[in-house]
């Protein structure tokens, strides 16, 4: 786009803001870019002039003879006989000016008015929004310009990131696409996926396999049925299993839902586990409970046994106790993804699961273990760190969010629900992608935790449309509106088409109506009795 006229400044300009006046052939779109030229900046004693760069954030249009007082039959009368001017006018936000280091300065004096506003060129924007030096994860263009591409900084995700929206804002899409910018840079990447959003990362959009599908592994508890997407959708799966004789007693209570309020059951469940030898899982810690429950001379340990029994009577169901854990050298090698697909297991092993593999990974990393960088995607975060600090694994979440940096762990904290997270862990979370939101509960939440979110960002939260995000913190210079695009492997937690769908079951409907056998009419049964 040129170095085009759009106006002047007008009225009272400060620091941060100004006014322009423009016409209806010249005005600039809400959200477009403006430069303003040769603003007189103090530096020292002396000053120098720099170009500023602003953002439109409000357009609207007056008439002076067409007034809101008029009735119609008068506004009818003068439209007859005048042809009046409208005149437009334009609030734009102050971004900044680039020093010579390349680094975006506020001004800290105002522009001038009747100083003439242009249309930034991009050239200019490139410089603002694209990173210069090392590696950048390119995610989108400026949602006016979209030729401009946004790069967010890899060292941005170095205090955590959030991800924020509402359910068919496009989050998904937009994690799946950082996900794979990043894995070829060298990054170690953790999955934990409880819907099965991003099983498919190893097909492209064709169907064929995507440019990273030797980087990804997806884990998947056996025997779990009715997934969305089989072993053979996802080009293949590793099984996901738990070495249950290797569990501490704390974590079968917490699998099995014993409250730490029954010390009796505990208790009776430490006991019989200390008798067991070599290799067991659930079934055999069941039949050890029943045989005190039948077999033991006190009467209370026999009644805690066989209420202890029926809690682990239903671990023997979970899908997930195996002979062997994931090596935690797969999970941490450098230019590798692990997905561990959640979907279908029961909360309490989903929580566990959260748990373990967190635990894992920050006790690899304090004692200097972890020789290279790990980022730890923790989807639907609401549900594992609550605002409550409920849930078994909330305590190692928070941890990790407020001391993972120091030893190289990385969180991207992915949630439509930011009202119902632990606002620590949010607030801990330096940059912040937000995606369309308007319930005002959600909204607050954000509000609260992110600081370089401006009044005006804020407000333009309820109108993005879908695959549009605000972004602040370190992951760019400045606070950035993007259109997100770019994204090569499938995605899977996209809307189905529902109008496809239904028309389908009215097809098999149909079709069974079609094929069903003729009622025969029996008349030795056709009578009143």
């Amino acid at each position: 786009m040129s170095n085009d006229k759009t106006g002047y400044i007008v009225g009272q300009a400060e620091t941060g803001f100004f006014a322009f006046v423009s016409d209806l052939e010249a005005y600039p779109p809400r959200h477009e870019y403006l430069l303003v030229k040769g603003v007189k900046e103090r530096k020292g004693d002396g000053f120098i002039y720099v170009d500023v760069l602003a953002q439109v954030n409000k357009i609207s249009n007056r008439s002076d003879i067409l007034s809101d007082t008029l009735s119609l039959e008068e506004i009818e009368s003068i439209i007859g006989r005048y042809s009046g001017t409208t005149k437009v006018f334009g609030e734009a936000k102050v971004l900044g000016y680039m020093d010579d280091m390349g680094e975006v300065i506020m001004p800290r004096s105002a522009t001038v008015p009747g100083q003439a506003v242009t249309i930034a060129p991009s050239e200019l924007l490139v410089r603002f929004f694209t990173k210069t030096g090392g590696r950048g994860v390119t995610i989108g263009g400026l949602i006016t310009r979209e030729e401009v591409k946004v790069q967010l900084d890899p060292n941005g995700f170095r205090r955590h990131v959030a991800v924020i929206a509402q359910t068919g804002a496009g989050k998904s899409y937009l994690v799946g696409l950082v996900l794979e910018k990043l894995l070829p840079l060298g990054a170690s990447i953790v999955v934990l996926d409880p819907n099965s959003d991003y099983v498919m990362m190893k097909k492209n959009r064709n169907g064929q396999p995507s440019s990273i599908a030797d980087d990804v592994v997806i884990y998947r508890p056996p025997g779990i049925k009715g997934r969305r997407y089989t072993d053979e959708d996802i080009g293949g799966a590793d099984a996901y299993t738990i070495e249950f004789n290797k569990l501490q007693d704390s974590e079968i209570f917490e699998v099995a839902g014993i409250n730490e309020k029954w010390v009796h059951l505990r208790g009776i469940i430490t006991d019989a586990l200390k008798s067991l030898e070599g290799i067991y899982g659930p079934k055999q810690l069941m039949e050890r409970l029943n045989w005190i429950a039948i077999n033991d001379e006190d009467r209370q340990r026999r009644e805690s046994a066989g209420r202890a029994s029926n809690y682990i009577r239903r671990l023997t169901n979970y899908k997930v106790w195996g002979t062997q854990d994931i090596p935690l050298d797969d999970l941490t090698r450098p230019k590798h993804m692990s997905i561990i697909d959640l979907a279908g297991l029961q909360r309490n092993v989903t929580q566990y699961i959260v748990q373990k593999t967190l635990s894992d990974i920050w006790q690899l990393a304090v004692t200097g273990g972890l020789q290279f960088p790990i980022f730890v995607v923790l989807e639907e975060a609401h549900n594992f760190v609550p605002a409550d600090h409920g849930g078994f694994s909330s305590g190692t979440i928070e941890r990790i969010a407020a001391e993972g940096r120091k030893f190289g762990i990385f969180l991207l904290v992915v949630t439509q629900r930011p009202n119902k997270i632990n606002s620590n862990v949010l607030s801990q979370c330096n940059s912040q992608i937000i995606m369309r939101l308007t319930n005002p509960d959600d909204m607050s939440a954000v509000r609260r935790s992110s600081e370089g979110l401006s009044e005006d960002l804020f407000n333009d939260l309820p109108g993005l449309n879908k695959g549009e995000a605000v972004i602040v913190g370190d992951l760019t210079k400045i606070p950035t509106m993007v259109k997100v695009s770019g994204r090569t492997t499938t995605e899977g937690g996209s809307d189905i088409d529902l109008d496809a769908a239904l028309g389908r079951a009215l097809e098999e409907h149909y079709r069974s109506k079609k094929m069903a056998p003729e009622k025969v009419n029996d008349k030795e049964y056709d009578t009143r009795w």
